[in-house]
């Protein structure tokens, strides 16, 4: 095994070793690219090495040079995050192995486009943005760790801030069309034009393609086949700007509800996410007192329709009770939210080396849309006194002892009614200059809930540059994650488990160490040691007896460390290199009559290398070569799972994926882009939600293609 990691990383780390040093520019040349600047960890610009926080600075560019053709790959080959797939398609970031393998519809970080939430009350997770393409973007801010003093409830493991061309005031014009394996086109713009006093920003996309995938056992084909548009606006005038963003994915179900190929083909099956959020925002100065005010708004809608199981199955199960049952076991849920969010920022002057913010806001979502219909409990509805009056009754698959959830409260509602949730927050952050050698970050935040008790988040930091090339970080941060409307307020059903109004939010505390060397203009080292403690775990339970699903737990533990290498010349030369090894507890929820049990965190690859590298011998040419390797993810306890006597797995095997890209420009203003993803048609797998693919998980993509052209004006 450990041969298999270490000769593709040593074959990529001799070829940049043979890298000829002399062919670095001047020193002002290596600061420009060394000094990244962000501000997700303040809202303040600064050197990302003397952030106090655990910052990634994505340069776009440069990652398409590489062959990364999506947020969600982005964000993939930094270190910690690994990104994977549900049976429905669903993308899921994991960030230091830090997941609930059961409710694994809840994100647990923070999405944000251009300094915007993506807010999503209902389930939580913001996986439709994860196919915005690259071409739009500028760069990705990334933190990972916990920022709610700055950011709320959600950034509890990770921030990503997605600053797109349109975001960042990029006046560049510029077209692209791209094709590609599986019948993939795409095409996009970004504009820029000016009127007046006003600037106009616009940008959109669309892409389509046909996927459909062979399944392991050779059975059949997932339905992958997508389509998806955006359309961005931002227009500024003095210290006024709006912005302004529409996205809409439609997509098949991939491998279907339960890990299963569409039970019954002749019904369509779909799911469909739209999201549109506008905010104004205006800022002045008075008296040396700088003054942000921003309020916003988003709409988000979601339409899944999925087939579970067969006509001949589900009508099987009916017959035992005397019902002609003519269906299949359907669903379709439909849910629209809309948020309004308001705040204010003040900074104030810098007063004794102290540079304080202050901020105040309110949010206010409320559920506008809610329906739900599922075949099986609408046959039981009009049905149930004769059910519950026949004999076989006892043998009857959905009998009440099988769902108590829906039983006790039938209904045709995803979540309880007319469910709202209001919140006033404010914080308070000091970045504190003690000498010019240290700064000190303190922070602090309240956040009141509607429907919970307030919660306080705390931050503090020490950034030492303890030379020029040395500089040393401690961190600490507290953050947490309210429960989404799904695990407070879900209604419970036949496949769905109820939530339960009581449930608290999740909490963390973690604790960094951060070390980055950097001994001269061409290279950078870093190290960094994390340990994280979680309280209130929101994950469903294992009791079917029981009507509430999602509960708290204990406490778990995460733990592990992430090491970055960056060697960069202004033209020729550009390595990237990162590992992470990460050592996380999950608790199985107990069975009746029994007690949690701690293990390892189920379904994460405990060792990550990854690596990109970035040749450039000509102006014209480059050459882009990516790799990643995931260990075996770890396997599952739950008793169940493991006592099948089917042929299905508990984990994804140990996985290289390289990928290649020649890119050539014909000029400044125009370049062709040959990408080939899994050079080497790696077996990549998933592990699949409860196990129900068989043969080693969810299948992925082998070697396909991409072919892209851009034209700048």
């Amino acid at each position: 095994m450990i041969k298999n990691i270490l000769v593709p990383f040593f074959a990529l780390f001799l070829t940049v070793g043979r890298l000829n040093a002399n062919e670095a520019d001047s020193m002002q040349d290596f600061e420009s690219l060394l000094n990244d600047v962000s501000d997700i960890a303040t809202k303040k610009s600064l050197n990302v090495d003397y952030l106090p926080s655990v910052v990634s600075v994505v340069d776009a560019k440069t990652f398409i040079d590489g062959g990364i053709q999506n947020i969600g790959e982005a964000l993939g080959m930094l270190p910690g995050f690994q990104i994977q797939l549900s049976p429905m398609g669903y993308t899921m970031t994991t960030v230091r192995g830090l997941k609930n393998p059961n409710a694994y519809l809840s994100d647990k970080i923070k999405i944000l486009i251009d300094g915007v939430a993506i807010n999503n009350e209902v389930s939580g997770t913001s996986s439709f943005y994860m196919d915005f393409p690259m071409a739009l973007v500028d760069k990705i801010e990334v933190l990972r760790g916990p920022n709610s003093t700055v950011y709320g409830a959600g950034a509890f493991y990770a921030t990503v801030n997605v600053i797109t061309k349109l975001g960042s005031e990029n006046k560049e014009n510029q077209v692209f069309v791209g094709t590609g394996s599986y019948d993939y086109l795409t095409t996009g713009a970004n504009l820029y034009a000016s009127v007046g006093d006003w600037q106009l920003f616009s940008d959109g996309y669309y892409q389509e393609n046909d996927k459909a995938l062979d399944i392991a056992n050779g059975s059949g084909q997932t339905d992958e086949a997508s389509h998806d548009l955006s359309l961005g606006f931002k227009a500024i005038n003095g210290n006024f700007e709006f912005i302004t963003r529409f996205k809409e994915n439609k997509s098949g179900n991939f491998y279907s509800f339960e890990g299963e190929l569409n039970p019954m083909p002749q019904n369509q099956e779909e799911h469909k996410n739209l999201y549109f959020f506008s905010q104004a925002s205006y800022k002045t100065t008075f008296n040396d007192f700088d003054v942000e005010t921003k309020v916003n708004f988003s709409h988000r809608e979601s339409d899944v329709v999925a087939n579970i199981d067969t006509v001949a199955g589900t009508a099987g199960k009916f017959s035992i009770v005397d019902i002609d049952m003519q269906d299949g076991f359907c669903y379709q849920e439909q849910t629209q939210e809309q948020n309004f969010e308001a705040e204010t920022t003040l900074t104030l002057p810098e007063i004794r080396l102290n540079d304080i913010s202050i901020s105040i806001g309110a949010k206010y979502t409320k559920i506008i849309k809610d329906d739900f219909y599922n075949s099986v409990e609408n046959a039981i509805t009009q049905n149930k006194s004769s059910i519950l009056a026949n004999a076989n009754y006892n043998n009857f698959r959905y009998r009440e002892e099988n769902e108590p959830a829906f039983w006790a409260n039938p209904t045709t509602a995803l979540l309880k009614s007319n469910l709202s949730r209001s919140v006033v927050y404010g914080y308070l952050q000091d970045l504190i200059s003690i000498n010019k050698d240290i700064d000190l970050i303190l922070g602090l935040r309240v956040d009141n809930y509607s429907d919970f008790d307030a919660k306080v988040s705390k931050r503090a930091g020490v950034v030492y540059r303890a030379t020029d090339k040395t500089v040393l970080k401690l961190l600490y941060g507290s953050a947490f994650r309210a429960p989404t409307f799904t695990e407070a307020y879900g209604n419970g059903h036949i496949n769905w488990r109820a939530g339960d109004e009581n449930i608290k939010p999740e909490e963390t505390n973690t604790y960094e160490v951060v070390v980055i060397y950097s001994p001269n203009f061409n290279n950078k080292f870093s190290l960094n040691l994390y340990y994280s403690e979680l309280k209130n775990v929101i994950d469903l339970e294992e009791d079917e007896f029981t009507i509430p699903g999602y509960q708290n737990y204990d406490d778990r533990i995460s733990k592990g460390l992430e090491f970055e290498y960056s060697f960069r010349t202004k033209l020729k030369h550009n390595f990237y290199f990162n590992a992470s090894y990460i050592d996380a507890e999950y608790t199985i929820p107990p069975e009746s009559g029994e007690v949690s049990k701690v293990v390892s965190m189920p379904d994460i690859s405990k060792v990550m290398l990854k690596a990109m590298y970035i040749y450039t011998p000509l102006t014209e040419l480059s050459f882009g070569t990516t790799w990643r390797y995931f260990s075996q993810t770890t396997s599952t306890e739950l008793q169940w799972v493991l006592n099948d006597s089917g042929d299905y797995s508990a984990v994804a095997k140990a996985v290289h994926i390289f990928d290649e890209t020649i890119t050539y420009r014909f000029s400044s203003n125009s370049e062709l882009r040959a990408t080939v993803k899994n050079l080497f048609d790696a077996d990549v797998r998933h592990p699949a939600y409860y196990y129900y693919t068989s043969d080693g998980g969810v299948k992925r993509e082998g070697r396909n293609y991409f072919l892209s052209y851009v034209y700048k004006f």
